[in-house]
């Protein structure tokens, strides 16, 4: 733990929450992106130094983690605080993210965009589905709304419902959005209180429960991330099933909440699913330092487009105005040949990245 970054040098303003929660999602999912679906053993093989941007010689691209943080800023612009105005704007941009053909997108967000485009409402278009993707779109939403529960919970609720109707999801989904909006205004976070924090979504899951203090105990320790997945039957890597990765992150969440760069280290140094769990420690992170208490060497590596860190930035910096006016906009938009062309390209780059897997160190 660096302690520099836990003792709120780099605390965030309500205003800068939503940058870098963005930002902080980006660098995860860039960082843990060329790592997604290896093992935790073979990633020390392969990089036992410091983690940087690597995966298109030395600079990093984002996936389908940051692009659902970036959708649901569009629409928290375009909805003025409106739940069920979201709800309809969200699920118009998933239809057209679809199309862009993403690599990379969950069995579930699969199945649930194929069902908005034959007609289905958004409150039934989502999938039988436990895994990540509400989550990965919730750290943004804990730093828009903060402390307003009501919004807070609704908007979740909506994001959630429209990818993945298994309550589990939603539950992980809201765990991350309250954990978020916890660390923006506590000066610190403390496992003990862990049944206080969730205890709303926790008392009539079991399962949850449990994990909720398991992460909380080992946080108490001081057990690493990696020691936590050993103790806990993910040795190779963590699961695309929401409960586990969510007890990864809040073990790491409850012990790094004001240090990005490590946060996201051991997040990706756990294997298996390394984006997503980058991706969502770092929204929730970032929300708490802001973009000043991000690694800056990791962000100014970060290459992508149409989608830039100058784009993501504009767009939270609209956001930021349109919640302080308590007004609605059209909001920046990206223009579809562009993204359809970035991510064909981006499937070349994954491709790649496969056949060099089959080569040693093992």
């Amino acid at each position: 733990m660096n302690p520099a970054r836990n003792n709120n040098e780099f605390r965030s303003g309500p205003i800068d929450a939503v940058t870098g929660s963005l930002l902080g999602c980006a660098l995860g999912d860039s960082i843990g992106l060329p790592f997604e679906g290896i093992s935790a053993r073979r990633i020390r093989r392969l990089n036992p130094g410091p983690l940087e941007q690597r995966l298109v010689f030395g600079y990093g691209m984002i996936s389908d983690d940051t692009e659902h943080s970036c959708l649901v800023a569009q629409a928290l612009i375009a909805c003025g605080g409106d739940a069920e105005t979201f709800g309809r704007n969200m699920a118009w941009r998933l239809r057209w993210w679809f199309l862009t053909l993403p690599a990379g997108i969950g069995l579930g967000t699969l199945r649930s965009a194929i069902k908005l485009w034959l007609g289905f409402p958004y409150h039934k278009s989502g999938a039988n589905s436990a895994g990540n993707g509400p989550m990965m779109r919730s750290a943004i939403i804990g730093a828009y709304a903060g402390r307003d529960d009501r919004l807070r919970e609704d908007l979740v609720a909506i994001s959630s419902r429209i990818t993945h109707s298994d309550p589990r999801a939603e539950r992980a989904a809201q765990v991350i959005a309250c954990a978020t909006a916890l660390a923006l205004e506590n000066e610190t976070v403390s496992p003990a209180r862990v049944e206080q924090y969730f205890e709303k979504w926790s008392r009539a899951d079991e399962a949850l429960k449990s994990l909720l203090q398991r992460a909380a105990h080992s946080a108490s320790d001081n057990q690493s991330a990696q020691q936590f997945c050993d103790d806990n039957d993910m040795s190779k890597g963590v699961s695309g099933f929401c409960y586990s990765t969510l007890a990864v992150v809040l073990q790491i969440w409850f012990r790094h909440y004001g240090d990005a760069e490590t946060a996201i280290t051991e997040a990706v140094r756990c294997g298996g699913d390394t984006d997503t769990v980058a991706a969502i420690i770092g929204g929730m992170v970032g929300a708490r330092v802001g973009r000043r208490g991000l690694p800056q060497h990791w962000l100014r590596r970060l290459t992508d487009w149409p989608r830039s860190v100058e784009w993501m930035e504009s767009l939270c910096a609209q956001l930021n105005r349109c919640k302080a006016a308590g007004t609605r906009q059209r909001p920046k938009y990206v223009i579809f040949p562009f993204a359809l062309i970035r991510n064909l390209l981006f499937i070349l780059v994954v491709l790649a990245h496969g056949f060099r897997r089959l080569a040693p160190p093992y």
